[in-house]
């Protein structure tokens, strides 16, 4: 898809002057210790904590990606041509790769197989070639291998590389990769293993990743620890579209983070990827995000995925996740999306500083949305929405999980499994699910144009959401919707505060029902203390569109939040239907009844004019004098007006109920109920109910 993008704010409109940025080379004995001016700019300003211009422009810029032009001293020299009967097995040794294009042979496992403590390095025009014959660059678990100043493309076969590097394919420990051009080839440019650098790289248009990593799962902690990514520009990666030759894989990005304890990732250029920016998915904790311009992703540019204490400051987010939102109107897609994860003291917080997720000080310009925390009720251990098979949280570990252990994407249930046997009890209860919590988005600045973005319609452009969905389908599990929700909204310590709002922002909330900056604020939600919106000269607009969740409004997903309250039962049904497939079933039980909305103190709501629109029918006879009842409430849940709205229940057929209402001064949510009276036996069907803003 392509998609003109503008230039951010402060290109367009500021005047800034930002020095070049001068990389210092540290003395090597390889030539390389040249100053190389130019190879970025964008150290943030004086007024700013994030980068004004991408810090790390290194794809074609020779003057730090060209290596020494003549071999270091005690160099062993590799000749241009073919490679593949070269004696590389000399540990410690240091190889130079003379000018010119280098090949491994024509089999399929064509390789340089790594031994400890080499070095390889390339002079001005040194490339190795996969020729789309060979799999694999630089292999095998030789441990403080350096590679620097070598172009290494066009790797893989077809699509042969799926999950796999061409550099460090066996994800080494202790690598230094740096000064390299890693592009075309399939699979992952880089693998990354414990204690690897990866700094000043162009890692551009591989088929899956610009890097990524993977080693199996290890008793006592990630399989993964300490690594850096510094200073790369990580371009248009994922150009085999893995998301759409394996529907759902989430295996693709500019990056990806697997199990991982303990990275530092900064002042990186990542941008034009046709997936996620950076992904750091299962089991990563302790992990620093910091001075890093994200743009023009096709999908989120930072997504934080069932994982635990991360700092994310003083980073530049711009026109990311256009694609995605397109594709998924139904969902926001966020420029950082926070998944299952958050903030727990039991591990580690030596790199991100907290026992937290902090996201303060960054720049967020035009992005679909701005950041969605979000919480899946039915993703925990052993359940089938764990899309992390045979994977566990940090504090129930595979040798607590009796039997064989498969992490290939297999069926997740595992009977003997303590998350399914002992689920109920803590600390399983707890310490079997992946949470939403301790969760801090505080003084960031938030930009949205809606005549930027191609919003086309999708209900959650422009919206910070915090967020929990799910279904009430697992019979063994404990968790219900409701009790995520409100852990996620309410008690789970997360919190947006102090930020700067520009632009017309909604506010998801619960389920994902969206609101108004002013609603947002107040009670019972209490959200974004200390911010500001530049909106009506104040707070903010009120809610946005239908005030009823969508469930509840149509059925079409759930019973929604309807209730008996005394008197009738209800139910979901396919019997009649106004709009879909389903509506609401009341089936009078007394003489006096009454259904509500079991949502107390009810939806966000502002004062002023509302139209209210219902479709009803009639079932089994005629209920007397059926009636929708709107209670307005303040913020501290007194009841300010009520409005009331008679059902024409007839068996005809379906008929319309509209009108408009007015919400009192000091409005702050609104409850609903429907009342009435009538002989047992009767019933009658409620269908798309919205109460919103009245037009003018």
């Amino acid at each position: 898809m392509s998609i003109a993008r503008r230039q951010p704010l402060f290109r367009r409109f500021r005047s800034v002057g930002v020095p070049a940025f001068v990389f210092a080379m540290a003395a090597s004995g390889l030539g390389a210790d040249a100053a190389h001016a130019q190879g970025g700019a964008g150290a943030a300003d004086s007024s700013t904590p994030w980068p004004m211009e991408p810090p790390a422009r290194i794809c074609g810029n020779a003057a730090v990606l060209d290596g020494p032009a003549t071999p270091p001293g005690g160099a062993i020299v590799v000749p241009a041509g073919d490679n593949s009967g070269f004696d590389f097995n000399r540990p410690g040794a240091t190889f130079w790769f003379a000018p010119g294009v280098h090949t491994l042979g024509d089999d399929l496992y064509g390789q340089i197989i790594a031994r400890d403590g080499a070095t390889y390095v390339g002079a001005p025009g040194a490339v190795i070639d996969g020729r789309n014959l060979n799999l694999y660059a630089f292999t095998g678990t030789a441990t403080n291998v350096t590679i620097r100043h070598l172009t290494i493309r066009n790797f893989g076969r077809g699509l042969d590389n799926n999950n796999e590097g061409v550099v460090n394919h066996d994800a080494g420990d202790g690598w230094l990769i740096e000064y390299n051009t890693v592009v075309d080839n399939d699979g992952a440019g880089v693998f990354l293993g414990s204690g690897n650098t990866v700094r000043y790289n162009c890692l551009k248009d591989n088929g899956q990743y610009g890097f990524s990593m993977f080693k199996m799962p290890v008793e006592g902690g990630p399989a993964i620890t300490g690594i850096e990514l510094d200073h790369n520009e990580i371009a248009g990666n994922n150009t085999d579209d893995w998301e759409v030759l394996e529907p759902g894989c989430g295996c693709s990005g500019g990056g990806k983070f697997w199990d991982v304890q303990g990275a530092r990732v900064t002042n990186n250029w990542v941008h034009d990827n046709k997936s996620v920016g950076l992904w750091a998915d299962t089991n990563n904790i302790d992990f620093l995000f910091e001075g890093n311009y994200i743009e023009n992703n096709d999908d989120e540019g930072i997504w934080y995925e069932i994982s635990y204490n991360a700092t994310i400051r003083g980073n530049a987010l711009i026109n990311n996740a256009w694609v995605k939102g397109l594709r998924n109107q139904g969902s926001p897609a966020p420029a950082i999306y926070l998944s299952e994860s958050g903030g727990d003291s039991r591990l580690s917080t030596a790199t991100s500083g907290a026992a937290r997720i902090r996201v303060h000080d960054n720049y967020f310009e035009n992005n679909f949305s701005g950041v969605s925390i979000y919480e899946n009720t039915n993703r925990f251990c052993n359940s089938n929405g764990n899309t992390s098979k045979g994977y566990c949280t940090p504090f129930v570990t595979p040798t607590l999980i009796p039997g064989p252990h498969d992490y290939d994407y297999v069926d997740p249930i595992n009977a003997a499994h303590p998350c399914y046997t002992r689920i109920a009890e803590e600390p399983y209860r707890t310490d079997c699910r992946w949470h939403a919590r301790n969760i801090e988005v505080v003084r960031n600045e938030f930009h949205f144009d809606p005549d930027v973005v191609p919003c086309e319609g999708a209900d959650y452009c422009g919206v910070q959401a915090l967020i929990a969905t799910g279904a009430d389908n697992l019979p063994w599990s404990p968790y219900t919707v409701a009790e995520i929700q409100e852990q996620v909204m309410f008690n789970a310590g997360n919190r947006f505060a102090e930020n700067r709002y520009f632009g017309p922002w909604q506010f998801a909330k619960r389920w994902g029902e969206r609101i108004g900056f002013a609603a947002w604020q107040v009670a019972p939600y209490l959200q974004d203390t200390g911010s500001t919106s530049d909106q009506s000269g104040g707070p903010g607009p009120g809610p946005v569109g239908n005030l009823v969740d969508a469930d509840t409004a149509t059925l079409e997903g759930s019973l929604g939040s309807w209730g008996a309250w005394y008197g009738a039962e209800v139910a979901r049904s396919d019997a009649q239907a106004h709009g879909g497939g389903y509506s609401l079933r009341v089936d009078v039980v007394d003489a006096y009844w009454g259904v509500e909305v079991a949502n107390y103190p009810g939806y966000a709501a502002s004062p002023g004019n509302k139209s209210v629109s219902v479709w009803v029918r009639g079932g089994v006879g005629n209920p007397v004098n059926p009636r929708l009842v709107l209670d307005w409430r303040a913020g501290d849940g007194q009841v300010l007006d009520t409005s009331v709205l008679a059902l024409p229940v007839q068996e005809a057929g379906w008929q319309s109920v509209d009108a408009v209402v007015q919400a009192p001064a000091g409005a702050a949510t609104v409850s609903v109920v429907l009342v009435g009276t009538g002989s047992a036996g009767t019933s009658f069907y409620l269908d798309d109910l919205q109460i919103e803003d009245a037009q003018p």
